[in-house]
């Protein structure tokens, strides 16, 4: 009995002294809904390292060695200090180098003009120009917005975007015997047995697409449905006539 009406007392005097009101609770909410976006934008970046690493391996082609750790280094430290030069210009926007990464023509590197273009969509949303958000609404939702669309734009761009020649610009969820097939063109489907990596039973028809990449994008647009939540925007899901016709103009 005696610490019940302790405990009563304590209660009493605690908010008696700091005196609690609405607009203190709406900033002890407004702070931790921050702190929860901080964790989100955390998640997505550890996502998009995870993904570049898996497209390197895959693509070991398509990227350069030499500014692969620079890339890293920026994506863990929240910077923004790496521009290609293209065509005797500076690259500056995430549009540019999206438009680079999904463009028809041989492009050298292009996993680096799809990371990079990524990752500047994420430092403006998340606004990684500065150290600290104290609250959720320092967020900018039309940034939000806009990398949340971009996001399912580039995913879909990934499973089917081809060069002039008819090639996939990123190879992610193909098996080996697939890409092989495209590139011989068989009329006949009783060949596919003749396919190397069929005839080494290295792989076989039955097996399934490598869905690792698309569980990754997939990871970060959760990260990202939860932080416009909790700033209060509602997302949407991009109707697939949308993403068929969208194209990256700089």
């Amino acid at each position: 009995m005696k610490r019940l009406i302790y405990s009563l007392l304590f209660i009493t005097f605690f908010f008696q002294g700091c005196s609690f009101n609405k607009s203190s609770l709406k900033t002890v909410a407004q702070t931790n809904s921050a702190i929860q976006v901080t964790y989100y934008k955390n998640e997505v970046l550890k996502s998009l390292s995870s993904y570049k690493k898996k497209l390197d391996l895959r693509n070991p082609k398509a990227y350069n060695q030499d500014l692969a750790k620079n890339i890293y280094f920026q994506i863990d430290s929240n910077q923004d200090y790496i521009n290609i030069i293209q065509n005797d210009k500076k690259l500056n926007l995430a549009k540019e180098y999206l438009y680079y990464a999904f463009s028809k023509e041989k492009i050298h590197n292009r996993n680096d003009f799809l990371i990079l273009g990524l990752y500047k969509l994420i430092y403006n949303a998340y606004n990684l120009k500065e150290e600290h958000q104290f609250s959720a609404i320092q967020y900018s939702k039309s940034d939000m917005l806009e990398l949340y669309k971009m996001l399912q734009v580039i995913r879909w761009k990934i499973k089917t975007a081809k060069d002039l020649d008819g090639n996939f610009l990123f190879v992610t969820w193909q098996n080996n015997w697939q890409l092989e097939l495209m590139i011989r063109k068989y009329n006949d489907l009783n060949d596919i047995k003749n396919l190397k990596f069929i005839k080494e039973k290295k792989e076989t028809i039955y097996d399934s697409s490598n869905f690792s990449f698309e569980i990754l994008i997939e990871q970060m647009l959760v990260n990202i449905r939860h932080t416009l939540k909790n700033i209060n925007v509602e997302p949407y899901e991009m109707s697939l006539s949308a993403l068929k016709s969208f194209v990256f103009i700089i």
